[in-house]
């Protein structure tokens, strides 16, 4: 699920707690079956605080929730879906974003294989030896905005490499917040599985040309990693960064820093967030 599409599920959640309320409190007290509404608004309630769980990290919702307390106001509330919406505007989605590649960027490509099948083997994606130069620059980023750090790789049809990948993840990068870790399923555009959309200061670095190329064309600004494998024929035309290169981390921050941007990328939640808070202000009166 898409960022917008969690915001539209929060949103309609509140609408139906809100709707159950309305009835409760408008119902005629001797002909009302209680117990049932009640179980409905509970139900509503527990996805709704589901669905935060499973899509917003626990740091900036437990920011949000001190700041909601602070003013008498309950986490199933329309004020604090609009203080979250606000914060992910601010801290998340104004900010550049940083998408690495794994295949090839953070691990090496095994050349030594002559047929696919290894790539279905249990411990096949474990056991990829790392790009230490390119680890160690994740490494570093991560210690510097950890927020906008995101993994965006593809993952082919195996019992195993989903899993094996969030698992040396998870063991390389213990800092890297999960909710941040994007693994696409082979043959799917990787922006199609970004949140909220590309803008123009998402960074991509990507060892493959037809990754970049979609990325550009959604919007973002496209790197391309440069491996001992790839790159033979120099046909991408625009940044690069070499696997060697002992200087990566600042070529990066380079290329970050010079990448110029247009947009007024603050603003670019702004009508939807109007549009969903037109209804959500006529829910703050009732306690929800």
């Amino acid at each position: 699920m898409l960022l917008m599409d969690a915001f539209d599920r929060l949103s309609d959640l509140l609408e139906k707690g809100f709707s159950c309320y309305r009835r409760m409190r408008g119902s005629d007290p001797n002909g009302f079956n209680y117990d049932m509404l009640e179980n409905s608004l509970n139900i509503s309630r527990r996805a709704y605080m589901d669905c935060l769980e499973d899509h917003f990290d626990r740091p900036l919702l437990e920011r949000i929730e001190r700041q909601c307390q602070k003013k008498g106001q309950q986490v199933f509330s329309a004020d604090f879906l609009n203080d979250l919406m606000e914060a992910y505007m601010e801290d998340r989605f104004a900010k550049p974003r940083y998408f690495f590649d794994m295949d090839g960027v953070l691990f090496k490509f095994d050349d030594t294989l002559t047929a696919l099948e290894p790539l279905y083997e249990e411990g096949y994606f474990r056991n990829l030896l790392p790009h230490r130069l390119a680890v160690h620059c994740l490494q570093e980023l991560l210690s510097e905005v950890p927020d906008r750090i995101y993994i965006l790789s593809h993952y082919i049809d195996s019992p195993f490499a989903e899993c094996e990948k969030r698992e040396v993840l998870q063991e390389l990068f213990p800092s890297l917040n999960p909710h941040n870790v994007i693994l696409v399923p082979y043959g799917e555009n990787k922006t199609d599985h970004v949140p909220l959309r590309v803008k123009e200061n998402d960074f991509l670095i990507d060892d493959y040309d037809q990754n970049l190329v979609c990325w550009r064309d959604a919007g973002g600004y496209a790197i391309k990693f440069v491996n001992d494998m790839n790159d033979r024929h120099g046909s991408w035309k625009g940044s690069r960064v070499e696997y060697d290169d002992p200087e990566l981390i600042s070529s990066l921050n380079h290329i970050f820093e010079y990448a110029g941007t247009s947009e007024d990328l603050a603003m670019t939640l702004e009508p939807y967030m109007k549009q969903k808070l037109e209804v959500l202000r006529s829910h703050a009166d009732i306690g929800l």
